[in-house]
């Protein structure tokens, strides 16, 4: 396993294991294994939130188990749990827009309490602002993020699905008050580009569509080295190694130009006896600024495949044939 430091001088794996369905559509059984091995092979960074899966049952039954697996393995303190607030829905079986919680004071305070009860720990080692909520003053927000901060409720706060200018201005306002800016931004990305004809989801929410790592998201990182990038959905959900399974087209990747880039990994795949999931990993891996591939898991198989990624080496000139294409 590599690693990288991100915030205030963690250190955490270079992959980060989505715990999204495990408690619900992932077998509990099958969801530890996967834990177990995670962590056999060096992994410590693991994501969660208080929303998942909510489709799938009440949310929160992803913490739940996490709580459950670390009683019982007793390694609560070898691990950095990353989990958020804002996306839970308010009605049991909602909406999740309609009757999301938000990110006011109330909703926030009343949130952390609840993920540390179902983790079972005193303290959360990342906690996200799960998505951008432009009905609460940004001003509110942070200062909610930050008395958790200097409270020691939370260690490191990051936000998630938010724009750039958003993420600045957050950061902005929580230096000019003294509090803890965020130092993680969590963001969906993956090798190909989505069109910027779509707009997807996010219209719903009332902004452009900023759940991707654009090239002002970039921009910004390179400019603010204390800021790491954590990269979900970075295998668009098996698309790269399923020909069977087209791009999926809501996020705006059905487009020509994602099929001639998906090609080019292909190739490379092909020249390192790899699968196009690895490489994809890989290019974050070695990507500057950092990248922390956040994946997830049903099977055991696709977690070797995932670890694998890390030991897998471009050179030169397929870094620059995958980033031309």
């Amino acid at each position: 396993m590599q690693y990288r430091t991100i915030g205030n001088g963690r250190t955490v794996s270079a992959l980060c294991l989505g715990a999204m369905n495990f408690g619900t559509v992932t077998d509990p059984e099958i969801a530890i294994k996967i834990l177990d091995r995670f962590v056999a092979a060096g992994g410590t960074f693991i994501d969660t939130s208080n929303n998942y899966s909510q489709w799938h049952g009440l949310g929160g039954e992803s913490e739940e188990l996490l709580g459950g697996w670390m009683r019982d393995r007793g390694n609560r303190d070898d691990l950095v749990i990353a989990t958020k607030c804002g996306a839970r829905t308010t009605v049991p079986g909602g909406d999740p827009i309609e009757n999301w919680e938000g990110l006011g004071t109330e909703a926030v305070s009343s949130a952390v309490k609840g993920s540390l009860a179902r983790l079972g720990v005193d303290r959360i080692d990342l906690y996200y602002a799960h998505i951008d909520n432009r009905a609460t003053p940004l001003e509110e927000t942070v200062e909610a993020f930050g008395r958790l901060a200097a409270d020691g409720v939370v260690d490191l706060i990051g936000c998630s699905n938010t724009a750039a200018w958003r993420l600045e201005r957050a950061r902005q306002l929580a230096a000019d008050r003294g509090l803890a800016q965020y130092s993680v931004i969590e963001q969906h990305h993956t090798y190909l580009w989505p069109s910027p004809l779509v707009q997807g989801r996010a219209q719903r929410l009332g902004s452009p569509n900023y759940t991707h790592a654009g090239v002002e998201h970039f921009d910004y990182l390179r400019e603010h080295r204390d800021l790491t990038l954590v990269a979900y959905s970075p295998l668009l959900a098996g698309s790269y190694g399923r020909p069977e399974r087209p791009f999926p087209a809501e996020r705006g990747y059905a487009h020509p130009s994602a099929y001639v880039r998906f090609e080019v990994l292909r190739q490379i795949a092909q020249e390192l006896g790899a699968t196009p999931n690895q490489v994809a990993l890989a290019w974050q891996l070695q990507h500057d600024p950092v990248i922390i591939p956040l994946f997830g898991a049903s099977s055991l198989g696709q977690l070797d495949e995932a670890l694998e990624a890390v030991e897998l080496r471009l050179d030169e000139e397929q870094l620059e044939r995958l980033d031309n294409a």
